[in-house]
């Protein structure tokens, strides 16, 4: 019995090492693409639709039916993850945290690191070892770098869902130690991992003080990404250097509503990584999609459209990118340039079915909710713009989200005309009660 199924003891279905590592699942898992994984499971292993609707649990076999026929799709992160945990798909392949069920470190095709010298460093030794090198910071190393680089990462998946607010502090003493460590570092394998936890970094503490600002503070995070791709820069990385670039195009496109330099920003952003990663280039070209939605340019925001979705058909498990790819990124974005080029029914038909991909209670699932509520509301369907608006607020309540924060007051404003019916009054003392807990 191999080390995986050796941790997976006691559940009743794990994948073999040959189907995890093949070409065909890394792809899907890298894209989500929940209907080849459940056929691929469904025709290599001989699993029956019962059998992988009762590994996954809280599912029906005409479910896993319907998602292998494209009828249906998989929605929520809590779908996901216990996929990941009943097919036995390292959490890491879909983009989620490592499972409860994973030991030591698995590579992609499913063999245990084994090499002798990285050690497992426990809590206690973390503390110890920081503790020293901030006594004697000649002594600085990759692991203390790799360490730093981890917590960034950790903070980086805490912004999906939680008040930026409250991860800024963290962030800045990180942006601290290593300034402090770049005085003290002359190794050059030791600097240039400093240069990428500084890119890293950089670029989270932006988008932190952007969306805590509610996207007014235009100026911090322009510095801060302007940080980030200098550290790129110096580290030749353009993934990193592309996505500070995306970044800046973010704040002239929904903060300052200046598409033209958004526009520009995010066709730079697309040059600079369109060797190195299709999800990054995809995202670049999607958001230049926007801006041309908001000058109106149809034919371009659909050309534009198009290339986005050639990206992310590209899309393998070794794009640099691909942790920072999700199923509704292409929707959530498609749907929005809908509604800047008053396309009301399309937009609700793409923001509908994008809204049930995203991670429930996310940014993003915030922003999709807030932009079908939009859509609603501009073809006067009032009952579902108010349904959808309320579900807005839930999420916006919990995380705070900038984006989030500033479609639901739009939605506020433009249900106006309909004040007197007692659903809209409810969503109006909602609203005024989140501007007076903020």
């Amino acid at each position: 019995m191999d080390e995986r199924e050796t941790q997976r003891a006691g559940y009743p279905l794990t994948i073999p090492d040959a189907l995890l590592g093949s070409e065909a699942m890394l792809r899907a898992c890298a894209t989500r693409n929940f209907r080849e994984i459940f056929r691929l499971v469904n025709r290599r292993t001989g699993s029956s639709h019962a059998d992988i609707a009762a590994a996954i649990g809280k599912m029906t076999s005409a479910r896993v039916s319907d998602i292998i026929r494209g009828v249906r799709g998989v929605r929520g992160q809590q779908v996901i993850e216990r996929i990941s945990d009943g097919f036995g798909i390292p959490g890491e392949m879909l983009g989620l945290p490592k499972r409860s069920w994973e030991g030591s470190p698995n590579c992609i095709d499913g063999t245990t690191n084994t090499d002798p010298t990285v050690e497992v460093v426990t809590d206690p030794q973390s503390k110890a070892r920081t503790q020293y090198i901030r006594e004697n910071p000649g002594s600085l190393d990759l692991l203390a770098v790799a360490e730093l680089r981890q917590q960034v990462q950790i903070l980086e998946a805490r912004y999906v869902t939680e008040p930026s607010t409250a991860l800024i502090a963290e962030i800045g003493q990180h942006l601290g130690q290593l300034a402090y460590w770049h005085t003290h570092t002359t190794t050059y394998s030791v600097r240039r991992d400093l240069y990428a936890a500084q890119a890293e970094a950089s670029t989270l503490m932006g988008q932190l003080v952007w969306d805590a600002s509610g996207r007014t503070d235009h100026d911090t995070p322009r510095a801060y990404f302007a940080q980030a791709a200098e550290a790129a820069r110096e580290l030749r990385d353009p993934v990193s250097e592309g996505l500070a670039l995306l970044r800046t195009s973010f704040v002239a496109l929904y903060g300052e509503k200046n598409p033209r330099t958004g526009l520009e920003i995010a066709q730079r952003s697309a040059g600079t990584v369109e060797n190195s990663s299709h999800v990054l280039a995809g995202l670049a070209v999607l958001h230049t999609a926007e801006a041309y939605a908001m000058l109106q340019q149809r034919q371009d925001c659909e050309k534009a459209l198009r290339s986005a979705e050639w990206h992310f058909s590209q899309v393998s498990a070794n794009d640099a990118g691909v942790s920072m790819f999700s199923p509704g990124q292409f929707g959530r974005l498609a749907g929005s340039c809908f509604l800047f080029l008053n396309e009301t029914s399309r937009a609700q038909t793409v923001l509908e079915e994008t809204a049930k991909e995203l991670r429930e209670g996310s940014k993003s699932h915030a922003i999709a909710l807030g932009n079908l509520a939009l859509a609603y509301i501009r073809q006067k369907k009032v009952d579902e713009a108010a349904d959808t608006l309320g579900k807005a607020i839930d999420v916006v309540e919990r995380n705070r989200g900038g984006g989030g924060l500033n479609l639901i007051f739009q939605a506020g404003r433009e249900l106006q005309p309909w004040r007197a019916v007692p659903v809209v009054h409810e969503l109006n003392d909602r609203l005024l009660n989140l501007i007076a807990s903020a």
